[in-house]
């Protein structure tokens, strides 16, 4: 019947295949390695191994094989079940059972079942096709000596030439010496009239108008005055007395605050869980949501995880992590749910 052919073919899109009253083929990741021995690189593949415990029929053997040979699925199941007791009468005769690429099984001195993988076959697609490449070792070259830096100074100057910027720094200093002092001799000695029409800095207020008789002008005594502000923030240019006259700069303040988004409630962000207990596999609904029912009253987290060709698979626990998916699912396996298998997505 070929049944090996359905197992190998089965193990290429899942994580595990149980063949029912035999046990479960699992397969699992192992990345790229180095070996020293005979200096070869492995490509990553997914190893097999064998749980003799995993005997529970969730139904995907019997439905590949249906598919394959458009046989009716009680039909495909019987013939599984008869090519198991063949496989299970050659172990006990000769004590071996080989499986074509898959792996071969024998029985020790104590009689327990072992089972030893092919390991030519490498069931990871994605690494469909790569060989071990031979790994040459390369020979560490020493580092060279460093070779000194030597710098060089840039030519010397003339003497004349180093003082230039000097000389120009105190012409520049008894310039700016000058004209200090000669404003402030103009401040104390012309009169008020006399250097506000020279000095910008004078500190006599107000506008002045000519006297008829050609006098010095009279100050005018300022008056208060209201001058409106523009809405806004920020600094802004007012003019004192309308457009077309000198403006002051006004500091109107900050812009208000935007209001806080008291709703707002940051929520942490999981991880996803890609690694799946299932306990079992069912092809009416309505068994499936009964055993969800079961589970979940046992304080399991069951729910129908997907409707993979035409079964609908319960998970009853998720997890993030490999390593807590694969604990948790050692410890299903001594009584709880002994036929759970762990699923990857």
């Amino acid at each position: 019947m070929a049944l090996e052919r359905d197992i190998h073919d089965l193990l290429h899109h899942h994580d595990c295949v149980i063949v029912p009253r035999f046990g479960g083929f699992l397969a699992h990741y192992r990345p790229a390695r180095l070996d020293e021995t005979h200096r070869l690189l492995h490509p990553p593949a997914r190893e097999l191994s064998f749980n003799r415990h995993l005997v529970r029929n969730d139904g995907l053997l019997a439905d590949h094989r249906a598919r394959r040979t458009g046989e009716g699925f009680d039909e495909a199941s019987g013939l599984i079940a008869r090519e198991v007791e063949d496989w299970q009468a050659r172990i006990a005769r000769d004590r071996r059972l080989e499986l074509p690429r898959i792996g071969t099984f024998h029985t020790d001195a104590e009689g327990n079942l072992q089972f030893d993988p092919d390991r030519r076959v490498n069931f990871l697609r994605d690494a469909y096709g790569l060989r071990p490449v031979a790994a040459v070792p390369v020979a560490r070259r020493e580092a060279a000596a460093p070779v000194p830096v030597v710098r060089t100074l840039p030519p010397e100057e003339p003497a004349g030439e180093r003082h230039r910027p000097l000389l120009w720094a105190a012409a520049a200093t008894t310039g700016l010496l000058f004209l200090v002092g000669a404003g402030y001799l103009l401040r104390n000695t012309w009169s008020g009239a006399q250097r506000s029409a020279l000095l910008s800095w004078s500190e006599e207020p107000g506008h002045y108008v000519p006297r008829i008789d050609g006098d010095l002008p009279v100050p005018l005594v300022d008056t208060a005055f209201h001058v409106p502000l523009p809405e806004g923030h920020g600094v802004v240019q007012v003019p004192l007395l309308g457009e077309g006259h000198p403006s002051i700069p006004v500091d109107l303040g900050d812009a208000p605050a935007a209001p806080i988004d008291s709703t707002h409630v940051a929520v942490p962000v999981l991880p996803e869980a890609r690694y799946h207990i299932i306990g079992g596999c069912f092809s009416v609904e309505d068994n499936a949501r009964n055993y969800v029912a079961d589970m979940t009253g046992r304080g399991f987290q069951a729910r129908v995880l997907d409707h993979h060709r035409g079964l609908h698979r319960v998970a009853v626990a998720s997890y993030s992590s490999r390593a807590e998916a694969l604990a948790a699912l050692a410890e299903l396996q001594q009584g709880t749910v002994e036929g759970a298998w762990l699923l990857v997505r």
